[in-house]
């Protein structure tokens, strides 16, 4: 199965998370609010609120490195929620880009896969002071919650499909020999039965002999023969 980590997000999900960024801007009434994914060094903004005064547009990259003062970067390190109330006050923060573009606030919580690995953050920017009291962070970590409920289900489909997928390999009319028992597949070769099975499904081979064949096989053996007598191998 493919990782979860490499697995695409489907439209509608993209779609569910623009719009929980939309909504958690217009309640903690900010001027924007995103939503990112972890690729590699860098979050991928993956949903952004609507409004026009944005610091981040959808598809760009943000530095998840100590030295980018990033506060979504600062959220991955972590793996914690993090609130900045002023930027400007503080010694590590007021050099960074987002202040630099007036953005002097910011709230922000982790989003995690199912497996607990960190999946992205959710954050929340503003221009003016800001502490995020009252709703606005317990509303930021429920959506949190939800999207990795989104994951979960992403996973689980896509386990479905390629559960489907074999299925389907294996329906129709399948060509095979009267004689030698081999499979014809679709390029015209022929190949041995668990081969064939084993290139289109789980399942793997082990053999042995069922009792007829090992009869017409070993049955003029004499050593065959005494095991083959009562009591023997019991």
């Amino acid at each position: 199965m493919t990782p979860l980590k490499k697995l695409p997000i489907p439209d509608i999900a993209l779609l569910k998370w623009r719009n929980i960024a939309d909504l958690l801007a217009e309640v903690a009434e900010v001027p924007a609010a995103s939503i990112n994914m972890l690729e590699g060094d860098h979050l991928r903004v993956i949903g952004v609120s609507k409004g026009p005064d944005r610091p981040v547009a959808e598809g760009a990259l943000i530095n998840t490195g100590e030295e980018s003062r990033s506060y979504c970067g600062a959220v991955i390190q972590a793996r914690e929620r993090l609130i900045v109330q002023d930027a400007r006050r503080s010694a590590f923060w007021k050099n960074g880009e987002m202040v630099k573009a007036g953005f002097i606030s910011y709230a922000g919580v982790p989003i995690f896969h199912p497996d607990g690995d960190i999946f992205g953050s959710i954050c929340l920017f503003d221009r003016k002071t800001n502490d995020f009291q009252g709703p606005v962070l317990r509303l930021m970590e429920e959506f949190a919650d939800i999207i990795t409920g989104h994951l979960s289900l992403i996973a689980k489909n896509a386990q479905l499909e390629e559960t489907l997928k074999e299925v389907r390999t294996l329906q129709g009319l399948i060509p095979i020999c009267a004689n030698c028992k081999k499979i014809r597949d679709d390029k015209g070769f022929w190949q041995k039965v668990e081969v064939y099975l084993e290139q289109r499904s789980a399942a793997r081979f082990t053999h042995g002999l069922c009792d007829a064949c090992a009869d017409k096989l070993y049955g003029k053996e004499s050593w065959y023969k005494d095991v083959k007598k009562p009591g023997k191998g019991e």
